[in-house]
């Protein structure tokens, strides 16, 4: 069995506007699976666990300025409970921005403390790959079965129906929110189509397949050593 794992690829899900960068290929030629797909947060998903956000050193300084850093990094939450910046380049020394430097390290400061976001540092694509991969590699190796947890101590039908919904991949306290107030009891939420459910934000078609792959798919009994599918089995 554990040479099964061993031998099993590392897979890793990259959007489809990255391949310009040839980070992508970089990844293959490091002996990773890459799928490509337009994913709807993040440049690089890793695992149901761990998002990927590459920008340049100006791209963080602009998404800053412009308003969509707080966004990206909160939907990115939500959806994820590890989020990593990869940022290519030293945004302190962009000329462009040396008498904004407060804000940039305030924003920096906030990514780490609001969003819990890892932010490591790069050369360059080729330095980026190597980043990327390296964290798809560990990923990989400390990944273990999933195992059920307890049953928290809740006191308030509110609050099992957000437990219910948050229980879902992807489904963060904010999102679960979300879908309980778009459709009102978790009944209707189960029972909505692909559609539906992808027009919840935080969501997105990619999820929402999940998520019904999920309700679909008939449960089969385990024998003590594997528990159905993996994530990697649903979203390929």
């Amino acid at each position: 069995m554990s040479e099964e794992r061993q031998s099993k690829p590392t897979i890793i899900y990259a959007d489809i506007r990255e391949e310009k960068s040839g980070i992508p290929s970089l990844l293959e030629r490091e002996g990773l699976l890459v799928v490509k797909k337009q994913l709807d947060i993040g440049d690089y998903v890793i695992s149901d666990k761990i998002v990927v956000e590459r920008k340049t050193a100006t791209d963080f300084a602009h998404s800053l300025f412009d308003g969509r850093l707080f966004d990206q990094a909160s939907r990115m939450s939500e959806a994820f409970p590890i989020i990593v910046y990869v940022i290519e380049g030293n945004p302190f020394r962009l000329r462009r921005y040396r008498s904004r430097l407060t804000q940039l390290t305030s924003a920096m400061v906030a990514l780490a403390v609001d969003f819990n976001a890892k932010i490591l540092f790069s050369e360059g694509p080729s330095h980026s790959a190597t980043i990327i991969a390296s964290l798809a590699r560990r990923a990989n190796t400390v990944r273990k079965p999933v195992t059920l947890h307890k049953k928290p101590k809740l006191s308030s039908i509110r609050e099992w129906q957000l437990y219910i919904v948050e229980s879902f991949p992807g489904i963060g306290a904010k999102t679960a929110e979300r879908v309980l107030e778009h459709f009102g009891t978790i009944e209707r939420f189960v029972n909505a189509s692909i559609v539906e459910l992808s027009r919840v934000p935080g969501i997105g078609e990619r999820r929402a397949e999940l998520i019904k792959t999920i309700l679909k798919t008939p449960y089969k009994p385990g024998t003590g050593k594997k528990r159905g599918g993996t994530i990697e089995d649903f979203l390929s």
